[in-house]
C-alpha cells in the first residue's frame, strides 16, 4: 500500500503571484516566499522517501524465498561508494544555505531597490521643508541601503556556493570510476588552480562526492577513492648533466626536452622559437656578465614557467581524451606560449638598450670632437 502524502498548497504558489504581492505588500510576499520554499523542500523529501516503496525498489528484492541473497549487489563497490549519513546532511545543509541565500537575498534586494526612490523623495521633501521627520527619513534610507547591501551579499554567497558545487561535480566527473588519481592530473584535467582545487576537493570529500572512504594522501599527493594508497614509484634518475654544463645550458636542455615530448607541430614550432631566442639571450649574457643581473627574473621565473607549461601540455596530450576541460586548458597554454614568445623577444631587445645608450654617447662625443677640430666638414669661412 502506497503511503498517503499530504497536500503542499504553498509549494503550488506561482512566482508571478508572489511578484504581484511584492509590489503590493512586500512583507507578505517575503513570508509567502519563505513558506513556499519550506513546503517545496518538504515535498522533495517526501518524494525521496517514497521512492523506496516504488517498483524500482521492489525490483531489487529477492523474487523467491529460496533464491540466494546477492551480497555483492548490496555490499559491492557501488554500495560502498554511497555517501554516509553525515555527508548527506552536509550536502543538504549546503543546498539549504544556497536556497535561503538566494531567496532572502532576492527579496531584500528587490524590496530595498523598489523602496529606495520613494525614500529618497521623502528625504528630499523633509530637508526642503525642514520638517521634523528628517530623522525618520534618514532611518528609512539607512534601512533601504542595508536591505540592498544585505541582499546583494546573500546573492553573492549563493553564487559562490553554486560555483563550488558545480566545480565539485566537475572533479567527480574527472575521477569517474578510478580508485585513485594524482592531484596534479585531477586539477589539470578540471582546469582548476592547485590551491583552489585542494580546498574544493576537501569540500567534495566532506559532501560525499567520492564515497565515504575517500581521502587525500599527503605522502603521494593522490586522491584515494577506495582501497590502499599507491606505492610511489622511485624517483626517476636524471641523466647526469654533461661536465661543465652551465645554468643557461641546463635551461636550454630542459626546454628542448619538454618540447620534444609534444606531438602538436605548431606548438613545437613555438617552443623552438623560444629556444632560439633564449640561446641568443644567454650568448649575450655570457659575453657580457654585467647583463646577468637583468636576466634574474627571466631565468628564475619566465623560462621555468615556459618549461612547466610545455610539460603540462605533453601530459594532457597523453591522456588520450579531448574533453572540454582538457581542450580549453590546452588552448590556454597555446595562448600563453604566444605571449611568452613576444616576451622573450622583448627581453632580447631590452638587453641592447645599454649598448644603444653607449653607442649614442660615443657618437655624440665623436661629433663634438670633430666639430672642435674642424674636421666635420662644416666650414665657417667661405672664399669670395
Amino acid at each position: 500500500m502506497q503511503p498517503r502524502h499530504r497536500q503542499h498548497y504553498f509549494a503550488r504558489i506561482p512566482t508571478i503571484a508572489l511578484l504581484i504581492f511584492l509590489g503590493i505588500a512586500p512583507w507578505l510576499a517575503a513570508v509567502l516566499f519563505i513558506l513556499r520554499a519550506i513546503d517545496r523542500d518538504a515535498e522533495k523529501r517526501e518524494l525521496g522517501q517514497g521512492k523506496y516503496a516504488g517498483p524500482a525498489y521492489r525490483a531489487q528484492q529477492p523474487q523467491t524465498a529460496g533464491a540466494a541473497y546477492d551480497y555483492a549487489a548490496q555490499y559491492g563497490p557501488a554500495a560502498r561508494d554511497l555517501p554516509t549519513a553525515e555527508q548527506r546532511r552536509a550536502q543538504k545543509r549546503r543546498q539549504s544555505l544556497t536556497k535561503w541565500c538566494t531567496v532572502l537575498g532576492a527579496i531584500l534586494l528587490f524590496v530595498g531597490a523598489v523602496s529606495l526612490p520613494e525614500t529618497i523623495s521623502a528625504l528630499a521633501a523633509a530637508v526642503h521643508y525642514a520638517g521634523g521627520w528628517v530623522g525618520w527619513a534618514f532611518e528609512d534610507l539607512a534601512a533601504n541601503i542595508a536591505q540592498i547591501v544585505g541582499g546583494g551579499g546573500a546573492l553573492a554567497v549563493s553564487l559562490h556556493l553554486r560555483r563550488a558545487a558545480r566545480l565539485e561535480r566537475q572533479l567527480a566527473k574527472v575521477v569517474g570510476d578510478r580508485d585513485n588519481i594524482p592531484l596534479d592530473e585531477l586539477f589539470a584535467a578540471a582546469g582548476i588552480p592547485a590551491r583552489e582545487g585542494r580546498t574544493l576537493l576537501e569540500q567534495a570529500i566532506d559532501h560525499g562526492c567520492f564515497g565515504p572512504d575517500a581521502y587525500i594522501d599527503n605522502r603521494t599527493d593522490f586522491l584515494i577513492v577506495r582501497g590502499d594508497a599507491p606505492i610511489p614509484a622511485p624517483p626517476a634518475q636524471e641523466e647526469p648533466a654533461p661536465d661543465g654544463e652551465t645554468q643557461y645550458q641546463k635551461l636550454l636542455r630542459q626546454l628542448r626536452e619538454a618540447a620534444g615530448a609534444i606531438d602538436d607541430g605548431e606548438l613545437r614550432a613555438k617552443a623552438a622559437r623560444l629556444e632560439k631566442v633564449s640561446g641568443r639571450i644567454f650568448a649575450l649574457a655570457e659575453a657580457d656578465p654585467a647583463k646577468a643581473e637583468q636576466l634574474r627574473k627571466f631565468t628564475g621565473y619566465y623560462l621555468p614557467t615556459a618549461i612547466k607549461l610545455l610539460r603540462t601540455y605533453a601530459q594532457l596530450e597523453g591522456q588520450g581524451v579531448d574533453g572540454e576541460t582538457i581542450s580549453s586548458t590546452k588552448q590556454r597554454i597555446e595562448g600563453s606560449l604566444d605571449l611568452l614568445v613576444t616576451a622573450f623577444e622583448n627581453q632580447l631587445d631590452k638587453l641592447f638598450q645599454s649598448d644603444a645608450l653607449d653607442v649614442s654617447a660615443d657618437i655624440a662625443a665623436l661629433e663634438g670632437m670633430l666639430s672642435l677640430d674642424g674636421l666635420s666638414g662644416e666650414n665657417d669661412f667661405s672664399l669670395s
